[in-house]
């Protein structure tokens, strides 16, 4: 143990002798952890389950329809009719619940107020699809939505901005002056969470315009998506097949309009590797193209690192042939060589670890949202880090390791005239 703790000093100590190798390596290291996490972060941000849609893994995507006629064709979202007849009547789904939202000025009574907040026209499965955390009162209820009684649960920020306090249950709030009882408030949701995301969350059914049929395409055109919350990931397939036989069902019941949801419903999966509206986008295709980022963003300073690494090396091979004179053999040479480049990869990769966390947060503007509330569990995933740390030190202990197992084979003469024999 005595003899690593020695390494590991002299591994500082160097650090410190060459400060500009030193700072070049680890600089490198970071930055070749921060890239990556920086794409894996954003990724897992856009896949990754954390609350309130901790079950995106278990999450089916309907975003649009497609409906055509004989000399008609719209593409849009689906209407209210479209919403209980293809996808209320579902039973392989654990829940199903269809949103539409809107940018709309919400205040409360005497207060003059137009500023415009995010509000969800849901229904009561949302509440089942989504692990809101209420910190007080409850979700208004299936029996409330059908009767279309005025009830809204608002997040916690905006109770604090309309009533000063987090416990605003029993408060009247105006959406666009008509009058709705608050019955919860829930933990503030992050925009990267943008199906759930809402400041206000209402039944659709006190909306008349969004119940009632829009009379394009016999119906079938209207404001809603939809999110299906499947038992497991098994039963997929079974709910695609159930929907099939519900649209055919539906489009069967029309004169001139056929209904279709494209290559839908998505995975979560499909969502995040690009597939919106109606069309899926083959996951070959976007492992090819971040893929490929990835290797160059990655490649560019790896390989510089690699350079800088094995020149250091190839400099103390006077070094180790005193040590291979004193008795120093083949194995402790690579080792103390190896301990010494983990030292600076270590450093590099905590360094990484930081830097992508700074690069997100100040590219955050464009690579998110402004406004996109980034929280620890989306965030802190050991694994990821671990497995990013292992492949560049990895990387780094070849681009140590071969240099110094061909040093180390040298004979101590060769060695101490620094030749390259």
């Amino acid at each position: 143990m005595d003899i690593y703790t020695r390494y590991f000093k002299q591994a500082l100590q160097l650090l410190k002798e060459n400060p500009l190798v030193s700072t070049i390596s680890v600089l490198g290291t970071a930055l070749s952890i921060a890239v990556i996490l920086i794409l894996t972060l954003m990724f897992q941000i856009n896949n990754a389950g954390y609350a309130p849609e901790s079950n995106r893994n278990r999450m089916l995507y309907v975003l649009g329809i497609d409906a055509r006629g004989k000399n008609n064709h719209t593409r849009g979202w689906m209407s209210s009719e479209v919403v209980k007849e293809c996808f209320y009547t579902l039973h392989e789904p654990e829940a199903v619940t269809a949103i539409t939202s809107r940018e709309r000025p919400v205040s409360r009574p005497g207060m003059r107020s137009f500023k415009p907040y995010n509000v969800k026209y849901t229904d009561a499965g949302f509440w089942e699809v989504f692990d809101f955390t209420f910190l007080h009162g409850a979700p208004f209820t299936g029996e409330e939505f059908k009767s279309g009684i005025s009830r809204a649960v608002i997040s916690e920020q905006l109770a604090r901005e309309l009533f000063n306090t987090g416990d605003a249950v029993g408060q009247t709030v105006l959406l666009e002056q008509i009058p709705f009882t608050v019955c919860g408030v829930v933990k503030t949701v992050s925009r990267a969470a943008g199906m759930a995301f809402a400041d206000v969350w209402v039944p659709y059914s006190c909306k008349p315009e969004l119940v009632s049929a829009s009379g394009i395409a016999e119906g079938m055109y209207g404001s809603f998506q939809i999110i299906m919350l499947a038992r497991d990931r098994d039963s997929f397939r079974i709910i695609r097949e159930e929907l099939e036989q519900q649209t055919k069902r539906y489009s069967e019941s029309k004169d001139e309009f056929k209904i279709s949801f494209g290559d839908s419903p998505f995975s979560r999966m499909d969502m995040a590797t690009g597939s919106d509206f109606l069309t899926r986008k083959p996951l070959r295709e976007y492992v090819f193209n971040t893929g490929g980022l990835l290797l160059f963003l990655l490649l560019v300073p790896a390989l510089n690192l690699t350079g800088v690494i094995q020149s250091s090396v190839q400099k103390r091979q006077a070094e180790i042939g005193i040590r291979k004179a004193f008795g120093a053999t083949q194995g402790n040479t690579m080792r103390q060589l190896l301990l010494e480049n983990l030292v600076s990869t270590g450093i590099g990769g905590v360094l990484g670890l930081a830097l992508s966390f700074v690069f997100l947060w100040l590219g955050k503007p464009f690579l998110l949202t402004d406004a996109t509330l980034i929280t620890a569990d989306m965030l802190f995933k050991p694994m990821l880090f671990i497995a990013v740390f292992l492949f560049v030190l990895l990387l780094n202990c070849l681009s140590a390791g071969i240099p110094a197992r061909q040093i180390s084979r040298k004979q101590i003469v060769a060695a101490l005239k620094d030749t390259t024999n």
